[in-house]
């Protein structure tokens, strides 16, 4: 039976990039964004690119009303909005999986890491949608990488969060091909993988890349 799951703010970015590994790998995809002619124009590339007819696009919060695992990529700097909107939607079962990575470009256009009051973006979204089922993933894998179906990924992506609904995003995100998930403990270890972001930007400036990524060795 396919798993059914959520991209909210999916029509571009990490969301979009995620969404056609997601629908790769089989899983029935509810396209998340403000515009509804957005997300149906996200889904209908992706079912092309993929080969899937389980891509639907949708508002934000109908995607969110239909699946049970909803993946988080807007911008940090609309997360409060996105989960005041969705929250009254959400099954008593939810898990919400944070990639947000709190950035904003500076005037000369540097990526500037804000600091969140909460230790990271996760621990924020996890304080305004409550129930603590909030886990965090994708917040240091390149989303050129993820969107590259014609190359395998060989990268691992650490989760964190309350082990029972980790466990079931690792299940999750094991289907996808050569990515590894690994558990790193509860959602505070966010406040360090949020940064690893910063660290990749600049390795990916000064080598010349789109796609640094993360592996782990001997585990």
């Amino acid at each position: 039976m396919s798993v059914s799951v959520a991209i909210l703010g999916g029509t571009a970015g990490l969301g979009r990039a995620l969404a056609f590994r997601l629908a790769k790998s089989g899983c029935v995809v509810f396209i998340g964004s403000r515009s509804r002619e957005r997300a149906v124009r996200a889904a209908e590339e992706v079912s092309q690119r993929t080969g899937s007819r389980d891509v639907v696009g949708a508002l934000n919060e109908e995607a969110a009303a239909a699946a049970r695992i909803i993946f988080v990529t807007v911008p940090y700097t609309g997360l409060y909005e996105v989960a005041k909107k969705v929250k009254p939607l959400l099954r008593p079962d939810s898990i919400i999986v944070s990639c947000v990575v709190p950035l904003e470009s500076d005037l000369g256009g540097a990526l500037e890491y804000l600091e969140p009051p909460d230790g990271s973006a996760a621990e924020a979204l996890n304080r305004l949608i409550g129930g603590d089922r909030v886990v965090s993933a994708f917040t240091h894998v390149s989303a050129y990488e993820l969107e590259d179906l014609e190359r395998p990924l060989n990268c691992d992506v650490v989760v964190c969060g309350k082990r029972e609904n980790a466990e079931e995003v690792m299940k999750l995100l094991a289907k996808i091909e050569g990515l590894r998930p690994l558990y790193a403990g509860g959602l505070r270890y966010s406040r360090i993988t949020e940064r690893l972001t910063v660290l990749l930007i600049a390795l990916n400036r000064q080598y010349g890349s789109k796609s640094a990524g993360v592996k782990f060795t001997n585990i």
